[in-house]
């Protein structure tokens, strides 16, 4: 009888000990007081530049338990941040340090600048930041924290461009792959994909003369410096098609692309890709 009080003794505590262990698993408690306090530069004038940094700090949120919280911070122009643009930056720390290029970048798109042709040389200016808190993969553990005001920030044109290459030869007539001819070649650019940029794939289509012979320059600096060709010497090579299309290596140098198989006007897509070093290819469809 004693060993059997004994062990329903022991069963007691056991069964206690689990309780209490269940007692504390954590349980969410959704956080209703999130903090973004006031920079010291708020009125002071502010130039983003690239590779700069500026900090922002901010409370801890309360869910309940110890958890690992992931901060993150919002740009707006107005205060109610009725529009608004989230900035890269993702860290588990209170003290968030942010770049000055995501911000100017947040900036041009918020003010419409798509392109550097639209973009304006605005003064500096008034804009909101609020920070952002959640529990990474918790649904309703996000906050956000009161809007705080930056009263002279100046911005620059940060939003990365599509890469282009030039067309040269008989098509536009040998104007000459210098500066002064900048405006001639505009309409004769091979551009990135706006969702490959940075990745030297290069595309365009072009009304083609009869016969069209033309390399390709990656800048407008003279005949030799930044020449792509079909080979290193300045002698035409023949391309044929194959049911209106063709694929060849393109290299460093002065020789052209030749189409004697081509005996009228026509229009042709190119695709230049020079993302493998020492393995660029040109693509050739005739369309029209």
């Amino acid at each position: 009888m004693k060993k059997l009080s004994i062990f329903l003794a022991c069963l007691a505590a056991m069964i206690g000990f689990t309780s209490c262990e269940q007692d504390r698993d954590p349980v969410l408690q959704t956080p209703t007081k999130f903090v973004l306090n006031t920079p010291a530069f708020q009125n002071q004038y502010y130039m983003l530049a690239p590779g700069n940094t500026f900090e922002l700090t901010c409370s801890q949120p309360d869910y309940g338990y110890s958890a690992v919280t992931q901060y993150s911070a919002e740009v707006s122009l107005t205060e109610d941040f009725a529009k608004y643009e989230s900035l890269k930056t993702v860290t588990t720390s209170a003290r968030m340090v942010l770049d000055d290029d995501d911000l100017a970048v947040a900036l041009c798109k918020l003010h419409g600048f798509d392109n550097e042709e639209t973009y304006q040389d605005l003064p500096a200016g008034k804009i909101y930041l609020r920070a952002v808190a959640q529990l990474s993969g918790v649904d309703g553990s996000m906050i956000k924290s009161n809007p705080v005001a930056l009263n002279y920030v100046k911005f620059y044109f940060a939003l990365p461009q599509a890469g282009y290459i030039y067309l040269v030869g008989s098509p536009e007539g040998w104007a000459g792959p210098v500066e002064g001819n900048a405006d001639h070649y505009a309409k004769w650019r091979l551009f990135e994909k706006s969702d490959e940029i940075g990745s030297k794939v290069y595309y365009g289509t072009f009304e083609m003369p009869a016969t069209p012979m033309f390399r390709f320059y990656t800048a407008l600096t003279g005949w030799d410096p930044d020449s792509y060709g079909s080979q290193v010497d300045d002698a035409p090579v023949d391309v044929e098609l194959v049911a209106g299309t063709a694929a060849t290596p393109v290299v460093k140098g002065k020789g052209n692309f030749n189409f004697p198989g081509i005996t009228a006007p026509c229009k042709m897509e190119l695709k230049v890709d020079m993302s493998v070093k020492n393995n660029f290819l040109l693509t050739v469809t005739v369309v029209e």
